[in-house]
């Protein structure tokens, strides 16, 4: 179901930042959600996190951006059973509807790196169309397949082992979006050091290991 989300975001991209562009002089943003589910049309956001990638690829430790959603639906046992997020945590919270410019406003103009970050711009999408506001994807990163290009075996390491792998000590409380995006925008450093060290830590060097081992 990644690899779906991930082709149709390619189709549907129109990268702006030059391929030659350095990592470091990018600004960009890490992102998670916790939602109701994994089936995109029918889950919905409880929860959002950004975490600040800065120019030197200076990770922000603190969310740039943490929010509790209330999805107006109820939140099945099963999701609250991974993120520990259930309806009395939601109550009082605003909707998405509430939070849209806010969130939509901290992607502006960014990067958005995220960890099967199809799966989080796909709910965005499916979200705006539910309260019939405008949505243009951002260009992205995924972590996993920059891992996946580096042959690591993303499909049986989570965050917490591959940053390990990569040398890079495990921040962040999890199973939460912020903790999640944190790990993520660290995995993402963490890779562009290896791209560093290869002369290939460019968005085009980015993009092309998420297709594959750099020749």
């Amino acid at each position: 179901i990644f690899d779906r989300f991930l082709a149709a975001r390619r189709r549907r991209q129109r990268p702006r930042t030059p391929a030659h562009m350095p990592l470091e002089a990018l600004e960009m943003v890490a992102i998670d959600s916790e939602t109701t589910g994994l089936e995109v049309r029918s889950a919905r956001i409880v929860s959002f996190a950004f975490i600040s990638i800065a120019t030197g690829l200076d990770v922000e430790p603190h969310p740039k951006l943490d929010l509790l959603v209330d999805p107006r639906v109820p939140i099945p046992a099963g999701a609250t059973a991974i993120h520990g997020i259930d309806a009395g945590r939601v109550a009082g919270a605003p909707s998405i509807a509430d939070v849209w410019d806010e969130l939509t406003a901290a992607l502006a103009d960014r990067i958005v790196v995220g960890h099967h970050i199809g799966f989080d711009l796909a709910i965005l999408a499916a979200e705006a169309r539910r309260i019939r506001q405008p949505w243009q994807e951002p260009a992205s990163l995924d972590t996993a397949a920059m891992a996946a290009g580096l042959g690591l075996p993303v499909d049986r390491l989570d965050l917490v082992d591959l940053l390990v792998r990569l040398g890079a000590r495990p921040r962040g409380e999890r199973p939460t979006a912020a903790g999640d995006a944190l790990m993520a925008a660290d995995l993402f450093v963490a890779i562009a050091h290896r791209l560093r060290s290869q002369q290939r830590a460019t968005l085009g060097g980015a993009v092309g290991l998420q297709r594959g081992p750099l020749a």
